[in-house]
């Protein structure tokens, strides 16, 4: 469709040569889709629809253009992203930001470096760079200790790349993935029975609007999860979410055939009405929505954290024959799991692929251990 263009003063935007609104702006941009364009004027800076109207009350430093319906806004704080309707799309603040192109953008982040995130506002592979520039035609230049690379949208190694002819920003940070310590965690313990509560391998990248159902185990998730296997002594016993991904992870992990177990996704112990919840996470970021339900905020489709988390627990000492057993679920429900108990509350944490924790009996007594700690359980 043909959009309305900004004046020659660019003071106002003009459709056939006539002002389609009243308002008049210090400066306008160009309208992009959705049908919404950049402005500036007393103010500061933000988004406008046809009519002339603000898309939200605040006000910024500095707008971008919409692109894959997503635009970067900038603060004293940083640059963050929202969507067609002013909401972000994730509760990340970055130093730089770029537009998104072919449904990612490239970001700098102050403490972790530079990565590419999806519309969904989620990392599209699973590793930080010191810097990296936008895709197009399926690949990125990235900077690593190696020098300049290509990478797919896999995040996988292309080869290398002469650096690129810009002044953009060259980053210093660095951080490496966090090293699985699940192995480490169990050896040394003594147990009658242990419980390996864990998300899945990596999996495809989650876009705004799109399912998350389908989404599969990448090449590199499934070279982990035989590794992390092959660390673990033999394993008697597997359930996970009937979730393809997590299905997978478990047979790779445990070298046998797991049991689908709608307590641990599908719905879960937490969900009441999957097909409220699944709606919501369609358009919510994960991490920003189990943030605010481990500080007791009621999410559509949930029960309260609380009430989830006794029901998993319940659940997981009832599977937990003597011997290890494995258990694969989901980020949202092994991070309010672990909240709930260990009273960590994920402000600027995560958990990782195949991150969680351990469950461990002797005698009649249960007590949970993982990365953070160890603590006794009722």
């Amino acid at each position: 469709m043909e959009f309305p263009l900004p004046s020659a003063d660019k003071t106002h935007h003009v459709f056939d040569g006539s002002p389609i609104y009243e308002p008049r702006f210090l400066e306008v941009r160009e309208f992009r889709f959705p049908g919404l364009a950049a402005v500036r004027d007393e103010s500061g800076a933000y988004h406008i629809d046809f009519f002339g109207r603000p898309l939200y009350v605040e006000r910024y430093e500095k707008v971008g253009d919409f692109s894959d319906s997503t635009a970067w806004v900038k603060t004293a704080d940083g640059f963050f992203y929202i969507d067609e309707n002013g909401s972000r799309i994730n509760a990340e603040t970055y130093t730089s930001a770029s537009d998104f192109s072919e449904k990612t953008a490239a970001v700098y982040h102050a403490v972790c470096g530079a990565t590419h995130i999806t519309t969904a506002g989620e990392m599209l592979y699973n590793d930080w760079y010191y810097d990296v520039r936008p895709f197009a035609d399926g690949k990125a230049l990235v900077r690593d200790d190696a020098g300049w690379q290509y990478i797919n949208r896999g995040g996988e190694l292309l080869g290398p790349a002469e650096a690129p002819a810009d002044d953009l920003s060259r980053g210093s940070v660095r951080i490496e993935p966090r090293k699985n310590r699940i192995a480490e965690l169990l050896a040394g313990q003594q147990y009658d029975s242990a419980v390996l509560l864990l998300r899945h391998a990596e999996r495809e990248p989650f876009y705004r609007g799109e399912p998350g159902v389908g989404k599969l185990v990448t090449a590199r998730g499934e070279k982990t999860a035989k590794a992390l296997g092959a660390s673990l002594p033999k394993i008697t016993a597997a359930y996970a979410s009937p979730m393809p991904r997590c299905m997978r992870t478990a047979e790779l992990i445990a070298g046998i055939a797991p049991e689908a177990d709608t307590l641990l996704g599908d719905p879960g112990a937490f969900i009441f009405d999957n097909a409220k919840s699944q709606e919501f996470y369609q358009t919510t970021s994960t991490a920003s929505a189990i943030r605010s339900y481990i500080k007791g905020a009621e999410l559509p489709g949930h029960y309260p954290i609380a009430e989830g988390a006794e029901r998993l627990l319940a659940h997981l000492k009832a599977v937990g024959k003597d011997g290890i057993t494995l258990c694969v679920t989901h980020d949202a429900f092994a991070a309010a799991f672990i909240a709930e108990c260990t009273g960590y509350d994920f402000s600027g944490d995560w958990v990782d692929f195949m991150d969680g924790c351990i469950l461990l009996r002797e005698g009649d007594n249960w007590r949970l251990v993982w990365r953070e700690g160890e603590i006794t359980l009722p």
